[in-house]
C-alpha cells in the first residue's frame, strides 16, 4: 500500500473534527459545557493517599497453567518467556470529586479537568473516547460511594467483553475488597441486555450494600466519593479470560441464580456450535459438518437464537463442544472441569481468547485450521475429514 504521508493521513472526517474542537474548546468555559476532554491522567496519581489497591494473578505461576508447545507456537504465537508475562493485574483506588459522563462512558477528575486511565504513560485520549455534547449535570448522592460500570461510549452489547472488561473486575472488587457496610452505587447504561440485567439484578440480590443506577447518554453525574476500577495487562481484555477465580466467579452468579444443575460426567451432551446465521467467518460446506458430527452423536445449536438462560444451561450439560471460533465461545465458562472443546478456525485468522479460557477453566481445549478465509467476511471450507479425524482423536475413538 502506497504511503499517503502524514498531512494526507490526518484530513479525514474524525482529524478535522477533533482539531476543530480542540481548538474551539481554548475558549474559557465551553470546554466544561461540551464536556469535551482530551487530556488524561492515571487514576493511581489523583488517589486519596493510601487507597490502591492491587490483586496479581499470575496463570502459570499462580493457576499452575500449562501450554503445549503446539499451542504456543500455533495459537498463542508466543515464547516461553512471553508465557511469563501473562499476569492479570486488577486495581481499585478511591476518588474524591469527579464527573460521570453518560455520553462517553469515561470518568473525569474535576479539579485538572482531565480522564482518569490506567496507563501511566497517556496523556491524550483516543479521538473514540472523546465526544463534544452538553449534559444534564446531576448530584450524586454525598453519601454514597459511586462505581462507573458504563462502559465504553455505546456500552459493552457483546456479552462477551461485558464478562471481561466490565463483569470480571467488578467481582473482584466485590470478593476483594467490598466493605457490606459501605453504601456503594454501581452507575450503568440505560439500553441493558437482557445478560447485564440480569447480572446487575443477581449482584445486588446478593451484596449488601450495592445498588445499581442509570446513568442516560444525555447526563453527567458530580460523585463527591467513587472508587475506580481497572485492569492492567498486556494486551488489553484477552488476559482477562486467565484470571481463573475471577471467571467462576461471573460463572456461578449466573447458574446459581438460574439455578443450573449439571449432569453426571460422561452423562451429558455433545453440541455443535453453529454459524450458519452469522456473517463473519461461516463455514462454507455447514451441512456437511452436520451431518459428519451427526453420527458421532453432536447436536447443531445456534446460540444466537435462543436465551442467554439456555446457552448457561447448554455449556453446563455438556461433554464435548465442537465449534468455529466466534463469540457463542464465551460461555465456555460454564463449562465443567474436563468438559472437551474443539475450536477450529479459517487458515488466514487466529484469536487465542478461547484457548486461554478453556485452559484458565480447566478444559480439555483442541484446535484445528480449515481453509483459507474470503476477503472480507472470512468464509472458508473446513475438511470434513479432517474434522472428523480430530473429533475421534478428542473422543477416543
Amino acid at each position: 500500500m502506497r504511503d499517503k504521508g502524514v498531512i494526507l493521513r490526518n484530513l479525514n472526517a474524525r482529524a478535522l473534527k477533533t482539531a476543530a474542537f480542540s481548538a474551539l474548546c481554548r475558549i474559557p468555559g465551553l470546554r466544561e459545557f461540551l464536556n469535551y476532554y482530551e487530556d488524561a491522567i492515571c487514576f493511581e496519581d489523583v488517589a486519596e493517599g493510601g487507597s490502591v489497591q492491587t490483586l496479581v494473578i499470575d496463570p502459570v505461576r499462580d493457576q499452575g497453567i500449562l501450554f503445549s508447545e503446539a499451542e504456543k507456537r500455533d495459537v498463542l504465537r508466543c515464547t516461553d518467556a512471553e508465557l511469563d508475562r501473562l499476569r492479570v493485574i486488577f486495581k481499585m483506588a478511591r476518588l474524591a470529586d469527579v464527573t460521570m459522563l453518560g455520553s462517553s462512558g469515561v470518568t473525569v477528575e474535576n479539579r485538572g479537568g482531565r480522564v482518569l486511565h490506567l496507563d501511566g504513560a497517556r496523556t491524550r485520549m483516543h479521538p473514540n473516547w472523546v465526544i463534544a455534547r452538553p449534559l444534564r449535570r446531576i448530584e450524586g448522592d454525598p453519601e454514597a460511594t459511586y462505581i462507573n460500570l458504563l462502559g465504553v461510549r455505546r456500552g459493552h452489547r457483546h456479552f462477551a467483553h461485558f464478562f471481561w472488561d466490565l463483569l470480571m473486575p467488578a467481582m473482584v472488587w466485590l470478593r476483594h475488597w467490598h466493605d457490606p457496610a459501605e453504601r456503594v452505587i454501581f452507575l450503568v447504561r440505560e439500553d441493558l441486555s437482557a445478560i447485564q440485567r440480569d447480572a446487575f439484578r443477581f449482584i445486588a440480590g446478593d451484596w449488601p450494600g450495592v445498588a445499581f443506577q442509570t446513568l442516560r447518554a444525555g447526563e453527567k453525574m458530580h460523585c463527591a466519593r467513587s472508587i475506580f476500577l481497572a485492569y492492567q495487562n498486556q494486551r488489553h481484555s484477552v488476559d482477562n479470560t486467565l484470571a481463573r477465580q475471577p471467571m467462576r466467579d461471573v460463572a456461578s452468579l449466573f447458574l446459581r441464580h438460574y439455578d443450573v444443575t449439571a449432569p453426571p460426567p460422561g452423562k451429558g451432551r455433545r453440541i455443535y456450535l453453529s454459524r450458519e446465521s452469522a456473517v463473519l467467518r461461516r463455514t462454507k460446506n455447514e451441512a456437511a459438518l452436520v451431518k459428519m458430527l451427526s453420527k458421532h452423536g453432536f447436536e447443531p445449536v445456534d446460540t444466537g437464537r435462543i436465551p442467554f438462560r439456555q446457552q448457561a444451561e447448554l455449556f453446563a450439560s455438556a461433554d464435548a463442544i465442537v465449534a468455529p471460533h466466534g463469540a457463542a465461545l464465551a460461555s465456555l465458562m460454564f463449562c465443567r472441569k474436563g468438559t472437551r472443546i474443539l475450536e477450529f478456525f479459517p487458515a488466514n485468522y487466529l484469536d487465542d481468547c478461547f484457548c486461554r479460557l478453556g485452559r484458565a477453566m480447566e478444559l480439555e481445549y483442541h484446535y484445528l485450521f480449515g481453509g483459507k478465509g474470503d476477503f472480507p467476511k472470512l468464509a472458508y471450507t473446513m475438511d470434513a475429514d479432517e474434522l472428523e479425524s480430530a473429533v475421534k482423536a478428542m473422543l477416543g475413538e
